[in-house]
């Protein structure tokens, strides 16, 4: 059931969703453990714990607390928003406004009005989209190495791209394009019907089937066109015949940016809908004023206007695993809280969500049965365990934050891709993405600077940066007990720093497409540059071996990912490893359906009645 509604992804463009380099934004009014919160005994009490406060676990915190449940977002960070946070900076530049650097996504449409975006349709359901000034924009610079030409994907229908693709490749490419173009976004379509089941009317239980009820007839309409949207894009290429060399590999960069993988292993849904999100009539780009932090911010807030609390510097050590018994009898595992790492106990009523990717959910699992080895409780985290192994991963990034002097530069783009279109798209340190938020917000950085952030798009090798943790594999348990010293360490470890210069020349040199001279400009007085490494996002943003996401398992051609629903009644989950996978509008969904599954069917209809109503929802 949860892998065919995988047709319904959910997600408008976030073509970007990366993380490196971080530390706190000063603009964060959360609640720390160790900072501004009441003493709390050492047991407490709620309804429902969310284990990590990126954007899946904000998006089901803030719903949660919405629905009227008490609830407790923990996030291990001293800051919350996972790989969609922001960090601030000082330089000579100013003592008293910092560089304000996005550590992830920069590029997002769907969120300045409502739209069929879940992370949208989230924000409007917990009554804090307002909150947010949104910057709208019509595209982004894309430049090849192989023949030093760039072009612009514009948004819209204008007819602006295909004219920059006809100056690019040909008048036979732009016909293949506009061709391929009319089929996918025809009435009726795949991309289309891609956006017919919002996730608000799904759930991760067996009543999935009465909250889905009064979409009964699309669900028909939808018919076969179902097992195409599940596939690889690739096959859809095949079956509308496109054939132009350039066009395909364009595909292939589309997907890649929004998944880490090339079209022949990104399902057909995302880049169906993302087609419809960038073709269609007045259709735009949208940047948060202030940052991802604002967006971050509006998310805390829906949070805590219903009651809901999102706690910082609070890492889950344990899960509070527990045998029961079952429902057709036996005995089943449960999860009733979990075990902060200075020891504090948070029971959960109704139960425990966690936002953490599916490896590292396995490595807390694992170290939450202790020497027990047997009954309900070790069967199922070995079940979870194997489903983890099981699951292939994208690659890792490098980062390169800048604050520079931008005298001089005249007018330049927010947005660009850097790549070598005569290779493979997935070749490592192939493609790099730059963003240049001051474009849009000069108050992002001091007066006269801009901020530069460029990073490989998921195509760096963790292998090369294995060498520096301490233990010979990733334990998927970062900045605790056993790799502390991981964390700390690394930077200071033989080859280390040469290593991290050398791969992040590829930044720098893409950069140079852009700003020629940003090398000079990096070494100015009042300037900043740091360079993350994969063992930087690891670090940072929790990811296991620092990789982007999920990728297709052995034989497959695309993923096939778990929903809401876990092995271990009362634990549930959500995040870019389950259902509907990766991106912002994706987490958001799974999120929505991990909060949806925590009431009942009737709480989750009137919500969607309301958003009906008020023309949120279609």
């Amino acid at each position: 059931m949860r892998i065919s509604f995988l047709l319904f992804l959910l997600g408008t463009l976030s073509v970007d969703a990366f993380a490196p380099t971080s530390r706190v934004s000063t603009r964060f009014r959360l609640a720390a453990a160790t900072e501004s919160v009441p003493q709390q005994p050492d047991v407490e009490e709620v309804d429902v714990v969310v284990v990590g406060a990126g954007i899946g676990g904000l998006s089901c915190a803030a719903l949660s607390s919405y629905y009227g449940l008490e609830t407790v977002c923990l996030e291990a960070h001293d800051t919350a928003g996972g790989v969609a946070h922001s960090f601030d900076r000082y330089s000579s530049a100013s003592k008293t406004v910092p560089f304000r650097f996005d550590a992830g996504p920069s590029l997002i449409s769907g969120c300045s009005r409502p739209s069929t975006n879940p992370l949208r349709q989230l924000l409007d359901a917990v009554g804090t989209s307002n909150e947010i000034e949104w910057k709208q924009y019509d595209g982004w610079i894309i430049h090849d190495y192989a023949d030093g030409k760039s072009f612009k994907l514009t948004t819209g229908d204008s007819g602006a791209f295909e004219k920059a693709l006809e100056e690019k490749e040909g008048k036979a490419s732009r016909e293949a394009f506009e061709a391929f173009k009319d089929k996918i976004l025809a009435d009726g379509g795949i991309s289309e019907v891609s956006a017919y089941i919002p996730p608000f009317a799904l759930r991760g239980d067996i009543w999935i089937g009465a909250s889905l009820a009064q979409y009964f007839l699309k669900l028909l309409r939808i018919g076969t066109k179902g097992l195409l949207l599940t596939g690889p894009f690739s096959k859809l290429m095949d079956m509308y015949e496109l054939q132009d060399e350039f066009v395909r590999k364009f595909f292939d960069y589309l997907a890649f940016a929004l998944s880490g993988l090339d079209a022949a292993h990104t399902q057909a849904a995302p880049v169906a809908y993302m087609m419809s999100d960038l073709h269609k009539p007045g259709m735009v780009l949208d940047y948060p004023m202030g940052g991802m932090d604002s967006l971050i911010q509006s998310l805390v807030s829906g949070c805590e206007k219903h009651g809901g609390q999102v706690r910082v510097n609070s890492r889950v050590d344990r899960f509070l695993l527990e045998e029961g018994s079952g429902v057709f009898g036996g005995n089943q595992a449960e999860c009733h809280g979990v075990v902060l790492a200075d020891g504090k106990v948070i029971k959960a009523r109704k139960g425990v969500v966690s936002n953490v990717p599916l490896w590292n959910m396995a490595s807390i699992l694992d170290t939450s049965t202790g020497e027990n080895d047997s009954g309900a409780v070790a069967e199922a985290v070995r079940e979870i365990r194997q489903q983890a192994d099981g699951m292939e991963m994208t690659g890792s990034f490098m980062h390169l934050h800048l604050g520079i002097p931008k005298d001089g530069l005249g007018d330049v783009e927010c947005h660009h891709s850097v790549l070598d279109f005569s290779i493979d798209v997935t070749a490592e340190q192939n493609m790099v993405i730059i963003s240049i938020p001051t474009v849009f917000d000069p108050n992002l950085a001091p007066e006269g600077y801009h901020i530069v952030h460029a990073y490989t798009a998921a195509c760096d090798s963790f292998d090369d940066w294995q060498k520096y943790l301490e233990t010979e594999q990733d334990s998927g348990i970062v900045g605790s007990s056993p790799n502390a010293g991981a964390a700390s360490k690394y930077n200071t470890m033989d080859g280390y720093n040469e290593l991290k210069e050398q791969k992040a020349e590829v930044l720098w040199k893409a950069i140079e497409c852009v700003i020629p001279d940003v090398r000079d400009r990096a070494k100015q007085e009042g300037s900043i540059v740091m360079i993350g490494t994969p063992l930087t996002h690891r670090r940072y943003n929790q990811r296991f071996r620092g990789t982007y996401g999920p990728a297709p398992g052995s034989g497959k051609d695309v993923w096939e990912l778990p929903g809401a629903s876990t092995k271990i009644k009362g634990l549930l989950a959500c995040g870019d490893t389950t259902f509907p996978g990766i991106g912002l509008p994706g987490v958001a969904a799974s999120g929505t359906v991990a909060a949806n599954t925590l009431v009942d069917v009737q709480k989750q209809t009137e919500l969607m009645n309301r958003l009906r109503e008020s023309g949120a929802l279609q």
